[in-house]
């Protein structure tokens, strides 16, 4: 009968502890907010919050991409504005150059502000944005243009190994998602080179000082054709604007969806874990009055 006794009062105790555990358990839910604080609380579940938390950290760093990429965005179309700016100007003036009213000095004084639009076209060129050259393309570290020392030098500054002139070439793509990349600007030959912006206005200058009529009538057509290029590029950017703002709110929505998953994985409902609190204590009290009665039993009792 001893040996009974034991058994008795080990399985009662047993159980005692099992329900106070589960009311301890439930206590630190309602406290804590969250059904899962170790990977041994629910294997399966855990492994997906860790997933999700990577997932999470992973879509910060396309946010700080996209917001670098919409300040270079940004800065191109500053500047793309600008330099259609200079175009037009230097359209006005061969406009005005080229009808009878122009002579040889007031060609000469046209001349002097045109290569004035002409050093600012190429600063513009040779813009910085954080600490890298904005058109550098692939080599960014470098500044891409310089004023050439004659009217048929390039105007890029970049040489290859050989000592020989090239222009700038390349983007930097950046990424705003798994597997997603933008570009967000183009480089130096796409803007300055490639729609023939700073040749015009040389161009113009070359014929404004040799007092040419016909030559300064042929740089008006291409510097309107110039400017023309310009407003497309500004088109460009414009479409890329607005896929980084949408690449961002893409990243919002995922991260709304990942949150409301993750918090039906992790987190506790409070009014549940409350019910299911009353509940335990309920059964532990029921436990503790069936413990109390089988071992207050004496040897009468088995009689």
């Amino acid at each position: 009968m001893r040996v009974t006794n034991q058994i008795i009062m080990r399985s009662s105790v047993s159980r005692l502890q099992m329900n106070m555990q589960a009311m301890d358990r439930a206590r630190e839910d309602i406290s804590t907010g969250r059904r899962i604080r170790t990977m041994s609380d629910d294997p399966t579940a855990a492994s997906e919050v860790v997933r999700i938390g990577s997932s999470m950290r992973a879509m910060e760093q396309f946010r700080r991409n996209i917001r670098i990429a919409d300040g270079r965005a940004a800065a191109e179309e500053n500047i793309l504005d600008r330099l259609g700016n200079l175009l037009s100007r230097g359209i006005e003036l061969s406009v005005q150059q080229s009808s009878s009213t122009g002579n040889a000095q007031t060609r000469a004084i046209a001349k002097a502000e045109v290569d004035q639009l002409l050093a600012a076209a190429i600063d513009l060129g040779n813009t910085r944005f954080g600490g890298e050259y904005l058109f550098g393309g692939t080599r960014a570290g470098e500044a891409p243009f310089d004023v050439p020392a004659t009217t048929v030098a390039p105007f890029s500054r970049l040489v290859n190994s050989d000592g020989d002139p090239v222009n700038p070439s390349g983007v930097i793509k950046v990424e705003v998602a798994d597997g997603r990349y933008v570009t967000p600007n183009h480089n130096g030959s796409q803007v300055f080179l490639d729609t023939n912006a700073l040749q015009a206005l040389r161009d113009l200058s070359t014929a404004l000082g040799n007092n040419d009529v016909a030559a300064i009538g042929t740089s008006m057509t291409t510097l309107q054709s110039s400017f023309d290029d310009v407003q497309t590029l500004i088109g460009e950017q414009g479409a890329r604007t607005a896929e980084l703002l949408e690449a961002g709110d893409s990243l919002d929505a995922l991260q709304l969806s990942l949150e409301a998953f993750r918090s039906d994985l992790r987190d506790v409902e409070v009014e549940k874990a409350m019910i299911d609190l009353v509940g335990k204590q309920t059964l532990y009290q029921a436990a503790m009055a069936a413990t109390t009665r089988v071992l207050g039993l004496s040897l009468a009792d088995y009689l």
